[in-house]
């Protein structure tokens, strides 16, 4: 690609990001600039729909994730919590923050990527020291990407070869949800260049996307991400929460009486309760232990949500 063409399409780029809140960093000097201008490069193929699969009442073995946690491909109801109770609650949310990874997809992002990247043992040794304790989200998140140099060109690549598989249930919970008059927002530690896909195929507006940004040089190599990001640290799914409840209501105090409902697979979507109202944790994909013990509600099949 050359510089000229190249040019064009950190401009289009900037366009798209002003439109979504993000500040531009394009300008003399300023080689850093996020991923959007490979939408309008190359259409990554489109997310696959999972069929709903309905909730088995036999147990069932579960094996090992790569992530950490516990894959539950055929969804063993004898580990789900209350989730009569849950489908009530959910009716009475006005908002409602899903998780991505594992949860609105099967995948983990971050590992699918570095997997294609040929990075994706010194990856998962990372994830599992990270796990540990030793390390910051933030930080944790830094030294994935420093081990990835995820290239533009690369993360095109990677969504063509590999579109996102969508969870069985999702696009029917998120339809009964809309007819509910709730606003559905998506609220992921992962990359926003590898989600938006999911959010066109699921008709959730780009606004209502709250994750990380990737920086990249002039000639589409890795730079860095934007630490600014909310999602980017420990404790960011709540600061989302916040953020969302003010522009559910134009920025005005109005938003504290809006009912926030989050449901995701991992911890960081328990502990965004508060300020979110309710947790809602999903194992369909991958069963954290911590999270399916620490939940109120707990449901391995979304149509279990459904009503």
């Amino acid at each position: 690609m050359n510089r000229a063409l190249f040019g064009s399409l950190v401009a289009i780029s900037a366009t798209d990001s002003s439109t979504r809140g993000v500040s531009s960093r394009a300008g003399s000097g300023e080689p850093l600039e996020p991923i959007l201008a490979g939408r309008n490069s190359l259409p990554p193929a489109p997310p696959i729909f999972k069929p709903i699969v309905p909730s088995k009442q036999n147990g069932t073995v579960l094996t090992h994730h790569s992530n950490g946690g516990t894959m539950t491909n055929d969804r063993p109801v004898e580990l789900s919590k209350r989730t009569a109770e849950a489908r009530e609650a959910l009716k009475k949310a006005h908002i409602v923050c899903f998780d991505v990874d594992s949860t609105i997809i099967t995948e983990e992002g971050i590992d699918e990527l570095a997997q294609f990247c040929g990075k994706g043992s010194e990856v998962a040794a990372l994830t599992r020291e990270a796990m540990g304790g030793s390390m910051t989200f933030q930080e944790a998140l830094k030294r994935r990407l420093d081990i990835i140099k995820p290239s533009q060109r690369q993360i095109r690549e990677f969504l063509k070869m590999h579109p996102s598989t969508i969870s069985s249930g999702v696009k029917e919970l998120i339809e009964q949800l809309r007819q509910n008059n709730a606003i559905v927002f998506l609220v992921s530690g992962g990359f926003d260049c590898l989600i938006e896909p999911v959010a066109d195929a699921l008709q959730i507006p780009l606004c209502n996307l709250y994750a990380n940004k990737l920086y990249f040089n002039y000639n589409g190599s890795y730079a860095s991400f934007d630490a600014t990001q909310v999602t980017s640290r420990s404790g960011g799914k709540g600061e989302a929460i916040k953020l969302i409840k003010g522009q559910v209501a134009g920025g005005m105090s109005a938003g504290a009486d809006k009912i926030v409902a989050m449901i995701g697979d991992g911890m960081t979507d328990l502990e965004a309760c508060p300020p979110g109202n309710f947790f809602i944790g999903y194992g369909g994909n991958a069963v954290r232990e911590e999270v399916q013990k620490r939940a109120t509600y707990y449901v391995t099949n979304f149509a279990d949500l459904l009503w």
